[in-house]
């Protein structure tokens, strides 16, 4: 069994995937923008399938495809559009209009602008040309191997997701799926998924039918059934290895490695070298470059490029070659010799000397031991990936550059300046460990003494570095003050007294002065850094969100995106305290959506999310939240900002039911000793409440009630762990009885009310949650409560607040009452979905039961059986048999018209009957 071709004439087993592709077409052309996703492992036959979808297309479709290449540990930024938009380009003739981004990558598009406009600009270029091309006729862009996308590459995939409105464009995306987690990829593919207009596929091996039948079209026969079975083990149904063991024959070789290399052994001597010579580039080459390298060009050239195409082993890529498959290409690149791929790699790179390609030069001479042009190239390259917003790429070309650092080389800096570019590329990349390590290095190299004011900036970063990832650095920007000159109108001063200001918040007190001083020095210099930093932290404390705006202003005219993603968070907070909620939400949105267009997502967007959602869930828009916070931890955030994601998302689990999500989260965030994470204490409380730990619950609030955080955070934050604590201490008598336990609670409210009356009112949110908390502790004041939800437009808080209204009206003999507030609580819970309230509402509301009379002894057994005792249980409490208890629980039953214990209790309860509590809320 032996064959001659490389692939099977047939298409195999994916008719099913086909027609979808089909389909997602003509939505795209109907509808509007569609996009589709192929999953699949390596091998899985994902390039075959939108090959032959691409071959069932008519005239009438247009289709261009860019694949993300496999070079180093990262891809080529944008590397995929690239291909794409040069095909474009090549179909419509240079089109008029200003592209002045896509110049700079396209020169017969006019003359290149200058950075003016960043990267939204060159998006929002890319995304016309798309459209206008679109406008013809459909079109369908094929991005394949994102698994090896660039952060760059997959931001601008996602923009044109979230921004395509020309109907006919279909976006066709392949993608390995992680082994473990949802990797890098997961934020955009979660994203993808959700819109309205996008189908998954997921490609699965083939059953031993379909390898069968795969066999039979690749040996043009059809094979027995033992070698069917055979190729099927060994092949695991991965059409790839169907077609290696095909052309290897019964002489099958017993490695992996030793199958993919059956066909490109086989080749003749010269066509076998120009595989080996492309297998080095890193993927897709371009024929030029291939040409160069190869040292021959024309008919002969094109011969042997031929006959590789012919068996499979090569295909067209836009103006170049890729391997058919990425496994090929390791196995040929891996049966190299140490000598031939260094020799192989240095003639890429002196063809790429002159390119501009800075990136895949470096990674050529890095390879064949050029450390000179390697480290030039890297820093060109770090250069070329800051001014794209691609910072993890900047971070990676940083770090090679430090590897290969040589004092000699003409750089135009030292290593202090590229520790210092490291560290700061790290802050807008997310990856602030790895940046407070590049400061630290670079600390230890500075003299502070000869080079006061950049060991000062080194503090700077390190301090902004420390305090995202773990509300710390205030020690190194007072010693960074303590290096920069004394003059008090210097601008490094009023930056540095602006970034410690930032860090010392909220504790206002201590951050008034040094931002009041860094707003005076920002205004006689200036310096629109430094008086942004002013602006933002004079304005938050006097509510000026006149001072917000102007801060947002000047924001927008600097070099930088950072500092612009501050103003946004310091405006949701003014709007939240408010009770603005919409406002809030508005600002937090508007930032995010910045962020990511400026290569911060992970970073500045994560932290943003955090407003969003939390603004989000005290509105009702509990769906957005939801879709808010998931988007934004699958982006892998950085860790402070990750656990008050986490929170959120805990908490709001736990308002809809969902224990065991609130439990995940909670597990997650519970052992975290940040005081910016106070809040986590209200999930952990309310989730002890839910599971019926009461005792845990109460623990957790002498642990919240200890914590030295709880006087240094905004008053905002702090009261609804109060409140919490007051739910929990309500869950305790309402499952407990006795003058102990009175006595416990009645010294926690007491310790509760002491800690309202040191903390602050900061706006009307804190007022509400004030209010809220002087209602449980006295039982009291529920309409009070109720008036300052609704003033606020807090559909839950409303609501709990009714249903306890309503209860301590029905407590008070007032039904009508009690009622009135039962209905309006009801409409709310169930328009949140808030289950858990839904379901004790319903309990509270049921109509008044025939009681019959109720014993001495009965209310005792009920009081019993409310604290969810058993008969033998209540048997030894009140000292009579297990048979008898059982008695007055079948009289009590029968007497309530309840049908199970639990409905007694809630009956009891409802009536007043036997002194039995409610189950908290």
């Amino acid at each position: 069994m032996v064959a001659e071709r490389v692939v099977s004439p047939v298409f195999v087993g994916r008719g099913e995937e086909l027609s979808a592709l089909v389909a997602a077409l003509d939505t795209a052309v109907e509808q509007g923008p569609a996009v589709v996703l192929v999953a699949g492992e390596a091998g899985i036959g994902k390039s075959r399938l939108l090959a032959e979808f691409a071959r069932s297309l008519g005239r009438g479709v247009r289709v261009v495809e860019g694949a993300c290449a496999e070079l180093g540990t990262d891809g080529l930024p944008y590397a995929p559009f690239v291909t794409v938009l040069r095909r474009l380009i090549r179909v419509e003739g240079v089109l008029p209009g200003p592209y002045r981004q896509l110049a700079r990558w396209f020169p017969e598009l006019g003359e290149a602008g200058d950075a003016e406009g960043g990267k939204h600009l060159l998006y929002e270029e890319v995304l016309t040309l798309v459209e206008r091309v679109a406008a013809n006729q459909p079109l369908v862009v094929s991005i394949e191997d994102l698994h090896w996308a660039d952060a760059a590459t997959r931001e601008l995939l996602g923009f044109l997701a979230r921004n395509l409105t020309q109907a006919g464009v279909l976006l066709v995306i392949t993608y390995r799926p992680p082994e473990t987690g949802d990797g890098l990829l997961g934020p955009l593919l979660s994203e993808l998924a959700r819109r309205p207009r996008t189908t998954t596929l997921r490609l699965h091996r083939l059953d031993r039918q379909g390898v069968g039948r795969q066999l039979a079209a690749i040996l043009g026969t059809e094979p027995d059934a033992a070698a069917v079975r055979r190729v099927h083990e060994r092949s695991d149904g991965t059409p790839l290895f169907v077609e290696a063991l095909a052309r290897a024959g019964e002489r099958t070789p017993d490695s992996l490695r030793d199958l993919l290399l059956h066909g490109p052994r086989s080749l003749p001597g010269p066509a076998r070298e120009l595989l080996r010579i492309a297998s080095a580039a890193g993927g897709r080459v371009g024929h030029r470059l291939l040409a160069q390298v190869a040292g021959q060009d024309g008919t002969g050239l094109d011969a042997l490029l031929r006959e590789l195409v012919d068996r499979s082993l090569l295909v067209t890529a836009g103006d170049g070659y890729d391997f058919r498959h990425a496994l090929i290409r390791q196995a040929v690149y891996e049966d190299l010799l140490p000598g031939e791929r260094a020799r192989l790699h240095a003639r890429y790179a002196e063809a790429l000397r002159d390119s501009g390609a800075h990136a895949e030069l470096a990674a050529h001479a890095h390879a064949a031991g050029d450390r000179g042009l390697a480290l030039s190239a890297a820093y060109l390259a770090a250069g070329q990936a800051r001014r794209s917003y691609a910072y993890e790429e900047q971070v990676r070309m940083l770090d090679q550059v430090l590897e290969l650092w040589d004092p000699q080389a003409r750089l135009g800096v030292d290593r202090i300046d590229v520790l210092t570019g490291a560290a700061e590329a790290c802050m807008l990349s997310g990856d602030y460990a790895r940046g407070v390590e590049y400061a630290s290095a670079g600390l230890a190299t500075v003299d502070e003494r000869r080079e006061p004011e950049r060991a000062a900036q080194l503090l700077e970063h390190r301090g902004r570095l420390r305090h995202r990832l773990e509300a710390t650095g205030v020690s190194d920007w007072e010693r960074a003050l303590e290096l920069v000159p004394a003059t008090p109108g210097g601008v490094q001063r009023g930056r540095l007294l602006g970034v410690l200001a930032m860090g010392l918040l909220p504790e206002v007190d201590r951050a008034r002065e040094p931002f009041e001083e860094a707003l005076a020095i920002g205004r006689r210099t200036g310096d629109a850094t430094v008086t942004v930093r002013g602006l933002l932290g004079v304005g938050s404390m006097t509510g000026d969100l006149g001072m917000l705006a102007q801060a947002r202003t000047l924001a927008d005219r600097l070099d930088g995106h950072d500092l612009l993603m501050t103003v946004p968070m310091y405006e949701a907070t003014l709007h939240t305290k408010a009770g603005d909620h919409d406002r809030g939400i508005e600002a937090a949105r508007d930032g995010i959506r910045h962020a990511r267009r400026y290569g911060l997502g992970r970073s500045r967007g994560a932290e943003l999310a955090r407003f969003a959602g939390h603004s989000l869930i005290l509105a009702g828009r509990w769906d957005e939240a939801a879709a808010v916070l998931e988007e934004s931890l699958q982006e892998d955030p950085p860790p402070l900002p990750r656990q008050a994601l986490r929170v959120l998302a805990g908490y709001l689990s736990l308002l809809r039911g969902d224990l065991a999500r609130a439990a995940d989260a909670a597990a997650a965030v519970e052992h975290t000793g940040n005081g910016g994470l106070f809040p986590r204490y209200q999930l952990l409380c309310l989730l002890a409440v839910a599971q019926g730990n009461h005792e845990r619950a109460d623990l957790l609030l002498d642990r919240a009630l200890a914590d030295p955080a709880l006087t240094r955070i905004y008053s905002s934050d702090a009261r609804p762990v109060l409140v919490a604590g007051a739910l929990a201490q309500r869950a305790r008598l309402a499952h407990g009885d006795g003058r102990d336990l009175r006595q416990r609670v009645a010294k926690r409210q007491a310790e509760l009310s002491a800690a309202d009356t040191a903390l602050g009112v900061d706006g009307p949110l804190d007022r509400a949650w004030q209010i809220m908390l002087r209602a449980l502790i006295k039982d009291d004041g529920w309409d009070h409560a109720a008036g300052a939800w609704r003033e606020l437009r807090q559909p839950y808080e409303l609501a709990l607040s009714l249903f306890h209204g309503a209860r301590a009206a029905l407590a008070a003999g007032d039904r009508p009452g009690s009622t009135a507030r039962l209905r309006e609580a009801a409409w709310l819970a169930e328009d949140l979905g808030a289950a858990p309230l839904t379901r004790e509402i319903a309990l509270l509301g049921r109509p008044r039961p025939a009681q019959g009379g109720l014993t001495e002894r009965e209310r005792d057994v009920l009081r019993l059986i409310a604290e969810g005792l058993s008969n033998r249980q209540i048997a030894a409490r009140l000292h009579i048999s297990p048979s008898t208890a059982g008695v007055h629980v079948s009289h009590i039953l029968t007497k309530l018209g309840a049908a199970t214990r639990t409905e007694a209790a809630a009956i009891a309860f409802r009536e007043g009957l036997a002194g039995v509590l409610p189950r908290l809320v």
